[in-house]
């Protein structure tokens, strides 16, 4: 690692948390016109049901178990990826290979690399805040 980190971030439960709320608000409204004809309660427990059901089809569950002892730690020159649960080494990204910093939903991160790649930081709490300390510290890469 080069030099002392400026940030380090980790995947939040709460973001997940947050996140399956989301899932099942959108699917609770969705579901909204069928209301009158099953009743409040069925519609509420079919909304849990299928956002269980979509958690498990698209792996999210299985997503936050791989990312939750991920940490990101931003140095001056480099972006280290580390997760102890990985069998790879910790890896570093330079930050003149960044090309672009976005917010993506609202609990991810992604970086647009030189060679067309993305890369997602997954499960942040404040991504907004994590999206300004990278374009900044990426500026002053290129600034200097």
């Amino acid at each position: 690692m080069s030099l002392e980190p400026i940030e380090i971030w980790q995947p939040s439960l709460r973001a997940f948390g947050l996140r399956c709320c989301g899932v099942f608000l959108v699917t609770f409204v969705m579901i909204s016109p069928v209301w009158p004809f099953v009743g409040g309660t069925a519609a509420f427990a079919a909304s849990i049901a299928l956002c269980v059901m979509y958690m498990f089809v698209l792996d999210d569950f299985t997503q936050w178990l791989a990312h939750r002892k991920s940490i990101w730690t931003l140095t001056p020159n480099e972006l280290v990826y580390e997760n102890n649960h990985e069998d790879m080494e910790e890896r570093a990204l330079p930050l003149s290979e960044i090309t672009s910093v976005h917010q993506r939903f609202l609990w991810n991160v992604q970086l647009r690399l030189r060679n067309g790649t993305a890369v997602t930081m997954f499960y942040l709490n404040n991504p907004k805040a994590v999206c300004e300390t990278l374009h900044t510290a990426v500026a002053s890469e290129a600034a200097s």
